[in-house]
């Protein structure tokens, strides 16, 4: 009977307290591997961060660059010595022209004589895309380094592109990346960088740079999934045989893979110091437990012998039924005892899970990110303290509320579909703006929407992680104003009237309403420039480009192409007749003479107008056939309009 009560208190004991701790440590493994993709979500928003001024450093040399005007090796290579953000950011740069030659360098090693940056991918996705481009990790042919290759190009006055900037990022430097550690989830996780083919980018073990992620031993199955396109966190065992959780998430300007690995024994160290403890008590307990019953049984034993002689004895009608009655002692007290123990073990586990989501909670109230979980009603399960913040409602009322409820029908309905295609597993991104109010203005923020897929496949949820972007944008349209725009005259440029002069011919075969082009210069514009000296010749150009856009309509578009030279695109006009007078009203503009510091200047104009209607002519034929015109009006005298209709 001992036997028996000591393995009974054994198994109930730890069975209780097994139970009890497996719902913990399952729960706790939940808000571990959401709180491990979370912080991979903003560590990849770093990261895009810290690419994004990598290119902004390069995209401000290459304006400087472009307006230096340096044109040889000499003049080059002092312009790159003379940029010192470049050996703060990049490990070596250079300024190669468009056919590869390498015309200038800096950093700790020295390129080798008449080195050609042509047929290297990164270098003709420049010149293909005339963009810049962040290049897949490979190894310096200059310095044997395991880097990254950013470009930027570099154009001149007319569009062209001159040269492209090439800056390298040593991925074996200490500080690429390196805020990444403090990231690390506990004492034995890590986190590192892989392209979606494998190859590491950036590794605690910096020798595994460069190495495939199966250099090491066959790649583990989270990690499989993850180069399939798998993003957030899972349980699996690394190659190693160490049980973790993984978390995936990629970085979006460069498509690598930010991966975190956290391994089972660091994640749940208290709950398993929990376990042997419990388990140990549970033994003494139940010996304890053992030995009692033993007594027990010895005492109860004595009782039913004194029973049986009272039972003969009132049966003999010598005592009477009182008799019956035993004392007997109580042991629930000692066993509320123990399981008091138990309680408050178990309250010990509660209280590090709780500090753990507190932790969760810092850490996601002060990211300059709104982040937010959804179920499947569309109601807020999840607001972290920058949403009150950008969005002015308050997270405690919005707290297991609808969208709809929080935001108002017109954001819902914006918001409904992409939920939808989130709810089905897909990833989704979009954009939004709001009015700030006062002098804040209009700010824009980009939404991406990541389904939270449980073990069964299903989606359970969908996290939304809300950046802003205002500065962003408004830096994209300030460049695309700069790149569209003459920077002496304030019209259009020749790129923007090269883009225009394509569609304007596209509308004009579908509409069938003629358009003309116009080619002017100034009359002995070379003359000024050498008497009056190019500051007045500047003048002249900025008055010369005010007449001629006063002169038309506003949906002419007026640009100048280069020194005197410009043109003007006239859509839907009537005839040869109309045009004419549209020429006469800008020479009777410019005829009248230029206030200018040094004192009024007479100036005239040559105007020569290709008229188009149909047919396959290319709009450098256009042009060139606006040109022959102005020579022919050059060729009257000067001062004068003269038309050619193009060919149908």
């Amino acid at each position: 009977m001992s036997v028996v009560v000591f393995l009974l208190v054994l198994a109930a004991v730890a069975s209780l307290a097994l139970a009890t701790l497996s719902v913990a440590e399952r729960g706790m493994r939940d808000v571990t591997g959401r709180q491990q993709y979370i912080s991979l979500a903003s560590a990849a928003v770093f990261i895009d961060e810290e690419l994004d001024a990598k290119r902004n450093v390069l995209r401000a040399m290459a304006d400087s660059l472009a307006a230096t005007g340096a044109h040889d090796g000499a003049g080059l290579q002092r312009f790159l010595a003379a940029q010192t953000v470049l050996g703060k950011e990049f490990y070596t740069a250079g300024v190669a022209a468009t056919d590869g030659s390498l015309l200038a360098s800096m950093g700790p090693v020295k390129p080798q004589a008449g080195m050609n940056l042509k047929g290297r991918p990164y270098f003709d996705q420049t010149l293909a895309t005339r963009r810049s481009v962040i290049s897949a990790p490979l190894n310096g042919s200059i310095s044997g380094m395991p880097i990254v290759v950013v470009t930027q190009p570099v154009f001149d006055a007319q569009g062209a592109m001159r040269y492209v900037l090439a800056a390298s990022v040593n991925l074996r430097q200490p500080d690429f990346l390196g805020r990444l550690g403090a990231l690390k989830p506990g004492p034995g996780g890590y986190l590192y960088i892989m392209t979606s083919e494998g190859v590491i980018v950036e590794h605690p073990d910096k020798s595994r740079i460069m190495q495939h992620i199966d250099a090491h031993g066959p790649i583990s199955e989270p990690t499989r999934r993850a180069m399939q396109g798998f993003e957030g966190w899972l349980t699996g065992t690394t190659t190693q045989g160490v049980d973790a959780l993984f978390a995936y998430h990629r970085i979006a300007s460069t498509g690598w893979i930010l991966a975190s690995v956290y391994p089972m024994s660091d994640a749940f160290a208290p709950l398993h110091a929990i376990r042997s403890k419990i388990l140990l008590a549970a033994v003494l307990l139940a010996a304890l437990a053992g030995l009692a019953g033993w007594r027990v049984v010895l005492h109860l034993l004595q009782p039913l012998e004194r029973l049986r002689r009272q039972v003969h004895q009132i049966r003999r009608q010598r005592l009477g039924i009182e008799a019956l009655q035993i004392e007997r002692r109580d042991e629930i007290g000692d066993l509320s005892r123990d399981f008091y123990s138990l309680v408050a073990e178990r309250e010990i586990a509660e209280a590090q899970t709780r500090d753990s989501e507190r932790r969760l909670k810092l850490l996601t109230d002060h990211v300059p990110v709104v982040i937010v979980y959804i179920d499947r009603e569309h109601r807020y399960q999840f607001i972290n303290a920058t949403f009150e913040k950008w969005f002015g409602r308050s997270r405690k009322e919005s707290m297991m509320q609808s969208i709809r409820d929080v935001l108002g029908e017109e954001a819902y309905q914006l918001r409904e579909a992409y939920l939808q295609r989130a709810f089905s597993g897909e990833e989704v991104e979009y954009e939004f703006t709001i009015d700030g109010g006062g002098e804040a203005g209009r700010r824009a923020f980009q939404t991406s929407y990541v389904p939270d897929v449980g073990e069964s496949g299903a989606v359970e949820g969908v996290y939304g992680l809300i950046h802003e972007i205002t500065k962003t944008k408004a830096v994209h349209t300030a460049l695309q104003f700069a790149a569209a725009t003459d920077t002496l005259t304030g019209i259009a440029n020749r790129r923007r009237f090269d883009e225009q002069l394509v569609q304007s011919m596209q509308r004009t075969r579908v509409a069938r309403a003629p358009m003309a082009l116009a080619y002017l210069d100034i009359d002995r514009f070379k003359a000024i420039n050498d008497s009056l000296g190019h500051k007045t010749g500047d003048e002249v150009l900025k008055e010369f480009a005010a007449r001629l856009v006063r002169s038309v309509r506003a949906s002419d578009l007026v640009a100048r192409l280069a020194g005197d030279e410009f043109v003007i695109i006239f859509e839907g006009v009537n005839g040869a007749a109309e045009v004419r007078q549209i020429g006469a009203k800008i020479i009777d503009a410019i005829r009248q003479p230029f206030d200018l510091a040094s004192g009024p200047l007479p100036v005239t104009t040559s105007v020569g107008i290709a008229i188009f209607r149909d047919g396959a002519l290319t709009p450098a034929q256009l042009l060139d056939l606006a040109d022959q015109a102005l020579y022919a009006a050059k060729g009257q005298g000067r001062d004068g309009v003269a038309l050619l209709e193009a060919a149908p």
